[in-house]
């Protein structure tokens, strides 16, 4: 059975990517080798992104086809360089393609200090890039009356190419344990996404996943997969949840709405918001 990770074959025109026998290649090496496991990490970092190891060569030239074929073509490929433009171009450490760590990412944080996310989100490139914050929740619901665990993750994006008709996102990753059901996280999770929808116009959409997968990412040692942002819960979305019913039609949790307001006017935040994000 073939092992070569991309083949040439007979009257098929073009490149075909075996994908079993990449598996099977990987699986195998990483286990006895951690030098292999770095071809596995690395190939691993395009595959959650939702690159193709065919279209690797966009984003980095110098990967030649001969070059991703197998494992043994492609290990002596991964200088330093390549490892290090690998690591830029998706926001992640070097070290962790390296395999000396678990951690992907270097996390950011904001939690009682609103104002560091809007900085954040000032310092992101969010060109090009619709709806450049998005959120994770693993309850069936977000609820202000419901359970004291409800946890939820930010995440920004920033866009790092167009392939065909399929976006390339890269992420930064906030580290805080935000829980909807602790009022304090809540009002200041509905306080920031108020100010992204007035002064962005930015939706903040919501979208579930498991209870584990969500810790994962929120912990910086898992890679937002392309397969987790694909699948919006329609029914919610994080600023819904800071609108007035006589801002939003699907405006959320009202009660809690001259709250949100008080924590806005006694932070300063909508000036601190104005001033990092202009």
């Amino acid at each position: 059975m073939p092992d070569d990770i991309i083949e040439l074959k007979p009257g098929i025109p073009g490149l075909r990517l075996n994908i079993r026998a990449l598996i099977r290649r990987l699986t195998r090496q990483a286990k006895t080798d951690p030098i292999a496991a770095v071809a596995h990490r690395f190939l691993h970092l395009f595959q959650e992104h939702g690159v193709p190891v065919a279209q690797i060569p966009r984003l980095l030239p110098q990967l030649t086809f001969n070059k991703l074929r197998t494992t043994e073509t492609l290990l002596p490929a991964l200088t330093g360089d390549i490892l290090d433009q690998a690591a830029s171009l998706f926001r992640v450490k070097r070290e962790w393609i390296e395999g000396a760590t678990d951690s992907i990412y270097d996390c950011l944080w904001c939690y009682k200090q609103p104002e560091q996310f809007f900085k954040d989100l000032a310092a992101t490139r969010t060109e090009g890039v619709f709806n450049p914050i998005r959120a994770l929740f693993s309850t069936k619901t977000l609820d202000m009356n419901g359970p004291r665990e409800q946890p939820v993750a930010l995440l920004l994006l920033e866009k790092v190419a167009n392939l065909a008709d399929e976006e390339v996102f890269r992420y930064r990753i906030y580290r805080d344990e935000w829980d909807w059901g602790y009022w304090k996280c809540r009002i200041q999770l509905k306080a920031m996404a108020r100010l992204v929808d007035k002064e962005l116009s930015h939706r903040i959409p919501l979208y579930r996943t498991d209870q584990k997968t969500l810790e994962d990412i929120r912990s910086g040692c898992r890679i937002p997969s392309i397969s987790i942002l694909r699948h919006e819960d329609n029914d919610l979305s994080l600023e819904d949840f800071a609108l007035g019913p006589g801002e939003s039609h699907c405006s959320k949790e009202c009660a809690e709405f001259p709250l949100v307001l008080e924590y806005i006017k006694n932070n300063d935040l909508e000036a601190l918001a104005r001033h990092a994000l202009r």
